[in-house]
């Protein structure tokens, strides 16, 4: 009876098992000027990436994984945050959505450059960022 009740234990425990949280990196500051999207699939590109916030790149194996940054553009106060959508993957293809929230509560009142990094697991084919705007304009 034990080795029974052991054996369904392990044969679920992997299916309540707690998802790994993606590997993020964020700031409200040192972003650029203007908002946008970058992807960086290779050392030299994710080397770029953090040079251009004026950052030491963080280590990421770039076999495994690419990296997408969505800049928000310079804005009049502190608490504009980005946030990562659940990404589709249609083929070989990943599209990885995002928006930018505005402040909820009180915030610095600075301007502020608001940025937010995320790694993906490596995809074979293209990889898209879009707002989730506009996805809800094509249909």
């Amino acid at each position: 009876m034990i080795k029974w009740m052991l054996a369904v234990l392990l044969l679920v425990a992997p299916a309540h098992a707690k998802k790994e949280k993606p590997m993020e990196w964020k700031g409200q500051y040192g972003g650029p000027i203007d908002a946008g999207t970058q992807v960086a699939v290779d050392e030299g590109g994710w080397t770029r990436l953090w040079l251009g916030l004026g950052q030491d790149a963080p280590p990421l194996d770039l076999r495994k994984y690419f990296g997408v940054a969505v800049f928000a553009g310079e804005k009049p106060t502190g608490g504009y945050t980005v946030e990562f959508l659940e990404p589709t993957v249609k083929g070989p293809d990943i599209t990885v959505r995002y928006r930018v929230l505005p402040p909820s509560g009180f915030s610095t009142q600075a301007i502020a450059q608001p940025w937010k990094v995320r790694a993906y697991p490596r995809v074979k084919g293209k990889v898209f960022v879009v707002p989730a705007e506009s996805e809800r304009k094509k249909k």
